[in-house]
């Protein structure tokens, strides 16, 4: 049934992997924080590279935002803070839904997305 030349099978395999190595990057990720803590320090030293932790502070937003979309457009802050949304603009210039003064400052060119699915 393969008509493939295995190369569906291959790209399955780097596709597994690189899951894999992402579980495994945010493993190392949690145990460099962890030693950094314990150790006191923001740097610590492998044999050919230095790694810098830095602590920040990340902003969490409700999944439904719009109380806070609401309350930055009553504050009068919306424009300073709203940007354009380009994954729902690109599918409406090709779709030919947006004012053609704005679509012809686009180029549109073939691109191609693979995903896999088990059969």
């Amino acid at each position: 049934m393969s008509n493939d030349n295995g190369l569906v099978d291959e790209f399955e395999k780097l596709y597994n992997l690189k899951k894999e190595l992402e579980i495994k990057e945010e493993e190392l990720k949690r145990k460099i924080i962890k030693l950094s803590q314990e150790k006191n320090t923001s740097i610590l030293f492998g044999n050919n590279k230095k790694c810098s932790i830095k602590e920040y502070v990340k902003v969490i937003y409700p999944e439904d935002k719009t109380i806070i979309v609401n309350l930055i457009k009553d504050k009068g802050v919306y424009d300073k803070f709203s940007s354009v949304n380009y994954l729902k603009l690109g599918p409406a210039i090709v779709k030919g839904e947006v004012d053609k003064d704005i679509s012809e400052l686009t180029k549109q060119e073939k691109a191609f997305r693979l995903s896999l699915r088990d059969i």
